[in-house]
């Protein structure tokens, strides 16, 4: 039986339907229990703050996956709150169910706590699994980007390469390692088969290394059957924007909105230079399936299919 958090996002849903697919029985932490995932065989109603749904939900788990986290927040005291706070409450309930082997989603983006909110709240919560569970079975692992269908956060760049444009945000000459959805929920399921107490973290991308902007461009292109025109965004309008993100993150809770994806703390991490995965930190026996053109082909269908 697997314990997963987190079952409802983007990467926990494909999570959940692998591990149905490969003979789990997965049970999942839900905030909304109304949201039906095929397969799953029970669901526990509550969040990361309730102790008692969190003892439920590793109660007799032979493993547990916590992929529950926030890619977007009002604050950076909220960012602590969900990543950090919320990943040692878990990792508190594990130990005191018996310590059963534990996967901590991560991201590539803790290797660099001092760059953004999102980073430091991420690289806390890497320490304290590392505290909490230090004499016991654990994998923490680094997806970097992470694409798909029904991505709320990579879906406005597919609706630019469906209009016929390009956008190339970043730095032309950075490299960024990215990853298809399914690799990723690949990459999580196999990480469980090396948790470990001595070398617990794990990095992960495509295989490719990273792609700097033009090779984006050019898998956009391949994907798309057509030529793309390439915008180029200067940083200065992205600051701009991840300006007014802050204010609008901020105004998020008390006007009931979701907060804006493009702050600047993302800005501060889009202008970091390379995100790539440190190939001495790769999952052994572990290698992608999709490369960046067939992971842009797949993605596009799915999203003119959609409508």
């Amino acid at each position: 039986m697997l314990a997963l958090t987190g079952a409802t996002g983007f990467l926990g849903g494909r999570i959940a339907s692998l591990a149905c697919a490969n003979g789990w029985r997965v049970r999942t932490l839900q905030r909304r229990p109304d949201v039906a995932l095929d397969g799953v065989w029970e669901v526990v109603p509550g969040d990361l703050a309730d102790g008692r749904a969190l003892k439920r939900l590793v109660d007799g788990a032979d493993v547990v996956i916590h992929n529950a986290g926030l890619v977007r927040a009002r604050s950076p005291a909220a960012f602590m709150a969900a990543n950090a706070v919320g990943t040692n409450a878990v990792a508190r309930t594990v130990l005191a169910a018996g310590a059963p082997p534990f996967l901590l989603v991560s991201s590539l983006a803790a290797s660099r706590p001092t760059v953004s909110p999102y980073a430091a709240s991420k690289a806390v919560a890497e320490v304290g699994v590392r505290r909490i569970l230090a004499d016991h079975a654990l994998a923490i692992i680094r997806p970097p980007a992470i694409y798909g269908p029904a991505d709320g956060a990579t879906k406005p760049m597919f609706q630019a390469m469906l209009k016929g444009f390009a956008p190339m945000p970043g730095p032309a000459d950075a490299r960024l390692a990215m990853i298809y959805v399914d690799d990723a929920a690949s990459a999580v399921l196999a990480a469980l088969d090396v948790a470990s107490i001595a070398h617990p973290l794990f990095e992960m991308d495509d295989g490719a290394g990273g792609y700097n902007w033009s090779e984006i461009c050019a898998a956009a292109e391949a994907a798309a059957g057509r030529r793309l025109r390439p915008i180029r965004l200067p940083m200065s309008l992205i600051r701009l924007v991840g300006a007014l993100g802050d204010v609008g993150a901020g105004m998020s809770n008390s006007l009931g909105f979701q907060p804006p994806f493009l702050t600047s703390g993302k800005v501060s991490e889009m202008r970091a230079g390379d995100w790539i995965a440190d190939p001495a930190l790769s999952l052994p026996q572990w290698r992608a399936e999709v490369l960046l053109e067939a992971g842009f082909r797949r993605t596009l269908a799915w999203y003119r299919e959609a409508g």
